[in-house]
């Protein structure tokens, strides 16, 4: 089991949106977020794969991934969370 928690997922993902800390939750989807565009999906996608060290280029639904839920969701179908 990975010592990344979901917590730091959502941290990782704030700063890769460049948002206040604390903002997301399970439930945040990227239609409510404004920076959450397509260059905001490509910046978390970047963010997430220097957080699990290259694992996450190999995870090919994990780009359509629309929400945190999701985002978490299929990180833990990967046990990286």
């Amino acid at each position: 089991m990975s010592n990344i928690s979901e917590s730091d997922v959502f941290a990782v993902i704030e700063k890769a949106l460049e948002i206040k800390l604390g903002l997301l939750t399970e439930n945040t989807r990227a239609e409510e977020i404004d920076n959450w565009d397509s260059l905001g999906q490509l910046s978390i996608l970047v963010a997430l794969d220097k957080l699990f060290d290259g694992k996450i280029a190999s995870i090919s639904d994990i780009s359509e991934a629309d929400s945190i839920s999701k985002i978490v969701s299929i990180l833990k179908e990967h046990t990286l969370i």
